[in-house]
């Protein structure tokens, strides 16, 4: 696996700036935007699990502010439905912070290319040191599923967060700019097919 990033900078209101990366993930091309100021600072591929992680700049994977995300599980779309992928993923969150987790379901967004979508709100307002919370949304594509978080860490708190909608949700509807794309054959990167409307 092998990252692209598209050439053209687009305008965003939660992004400012940002780049649209567009990568081969198993079936599919995905493509979604992020911040410019970002860098791919970690991607790893094993057992039909694709997983590729941006931080800003001066940041990496085991020290960062905000991270997004982009996963891929081979071959498991139809096995369970998008909303059953958010409540594992939620689970996981739980078991971190218990006595502080917060969950919240949002609109889905009408991702291109997608069967399926569920998008939600995950926080935790204690994992030791720091809280933690993200927007998410699982999309299941043609034979695959993938997953686009945006995920902030802030000082620990002793209640579950309580979001701020005028953040949380313009970066939710950041990630429902993601969009999914069949290979084109001989196309390479920045694969023009699926960066444009």
């Amino acid at each position: 696996m092998r990252l692209a990033l598209a050439f053209a900078l687009l305008a965003s209101p939660a992004l400012g700036q940002a780049v649209t990366v567009v990568t081969p993930i198993y079936s599919q091309l995905v493509a979604f935007p992020t911040p410019a100021d970002f860098k791919a600072d970690y991607e790893s591929e094993q057992q039909g699990t694709y997983i590729l992680e941006f931080v800003p700049r001066g940041e990496s994977v085991n020290t960062w502010s905000q991270m997004v995300t982009v996963t891929g599980a081979a071959g498991l779309a139809g096995q369970m439905p998008v909303e059953e992928f958010a409540e594992r993923l939620a689970a996981g969150y739980q078991n971190a912070c218990p006595d502080t987790f917060a969950a919240l379901g949002l609109d889905a967004p009408v991702i291109k290319g997608a069967v399926a979508a569920f998008a939600g709100y995950l926080g935790c307002g204690s994992t030791g040191a720091q809280s933690e919370a993200m927007v998410f949304v699982i999309v299941q594509g043609r034979s695959d599923v993938y997953s686009l978080q945006w995920a902030e860490r802030g000082p620990a708190l002793t209640a579950p967060p309580n979001p701020d909608p005028a953040i949380w949700l313009t970066r939710a509807g950041a990630l429902g700019q993601m969009r999914l794309c069949d290979p084109v054959a001989g196309e390479a990167a920045p694969y023009p097919s699926c960066t444009g409307n």
